[in-house]
């Protein structure tokens, strides 16, 4: 009984997600910013209040985690290339969610996402390769179904600019919303529809914010369609590096398909 009441919180929260990407549709677009990046403000900050309030209940995790929380928080400021509102707002984001997760895997070790999954030299490079693979795999696979012309253009912005999906998406989009997810089930994940909303969680939210222009645009059917293209085909394999190896894995894999996406298709701004 205890395991249903816990797992409505998770509906609750996709619940509201769902009615936010609705309303989102419902409010006229004010200067620069359109549906689809108004949607990224919302899920940030939905991510950011939850954060919050896990750590005012959780407290801080040790010494170690916030050194690793500030570090990656502090590698948002190389991603943007120097201090701004916008690269202040990702140290903030990438740091405070980093922080929440470890304090709750914390209370529940059997369910963490390691950094590392072993620092052994062997287990390290094993990461680094299988992310390799992965990230080049659908780095390709990305570009070949974006239908916008090639033209190759490598550059240091390319590299740096791809810190922010890997790091702070991957984070605060994922290692956070499956460290949410134990919280708001208690640490108890047994079944297997436990199991599959935390990789639901973990992939459908974070996929769907990349589409309201989509859904705009081109109507709903193709927005849906989309929304299961992105899950099944980039979403899923970073959820599963994740929790099958690690976040270093996650995150290199994510970044090696934005710095292709970057050096072939050009940077996002």
């Amino acid at each position: 009984m205890k395991k249903s009441i816990y797992l409505k919180r998770i509906y609750f929260a996709f619940s509201v997600f769902i009615l936010v990407f609705v309303v989102n549709f419902m409010i006229p677009v004010f200067g620069n910013i359109g549906y689809t990046q108004r949607m990224w403000i919302s899920f940030n900050f939905f991510v950011i209040i939850f954060a919050i309030i896990i750590l005012i209940k959780n407290k801080f995790p040790n010494k170690n985690n916030i050194i690793s929380s500030l570090i990656l928080g502090a590698l948002m400021f190389v991603a943007y290339e120097g201090f701004s509102f916008s690269s202040f707002k990702a140290f903030f984001s990438t740091t405070i969610c980093s922080l929440a997760t470890f304090s709750i895997f914390i209370n529940h070790p059997n369910y963490a996402i390691p950094i590392v999954k072993s620092k052994k030299i062997y287990s390290i490079i094993v990461s680094i390769i299988i992310a390799i693979l992965v990230g080049t795999t659908l780095g390709t696979i990305n570009l070949f179904t974006s239908g916008q012309k090639l033209s190759l253009n490598i550059n240091l912005s390319c590299f740096l600019t791809a810190l922010n999906p890997a790091i702070f998406e991957e984070i605060c989009f994922r290692f956070f919303i499956y460290a949410l997810c134990i919280y708001l089930l208690k640490g108890n994940i047994n079944t297997k529809t436990e199991k599959f909303w935390c990789y639901f969680m973990m992939v459908v939210p974070h996929a769907m914010i990349h589409t309201p222009e989509i859904f705009m645009n081109n109507g709903a059917i193709s927005g849906i369609i989309v929304t299961i293209m992105l899950s099944l085909l980039f979403g899923l394999p970073f959820a599963l590096l994740q929790k099958k190896r690690d976040l270093t894995s996650a995150m290199i894999a994510h970044g090696l398909v934005d710095i292709i996406r970057f050096c072939f298709i050009g940077l996002p701004f």
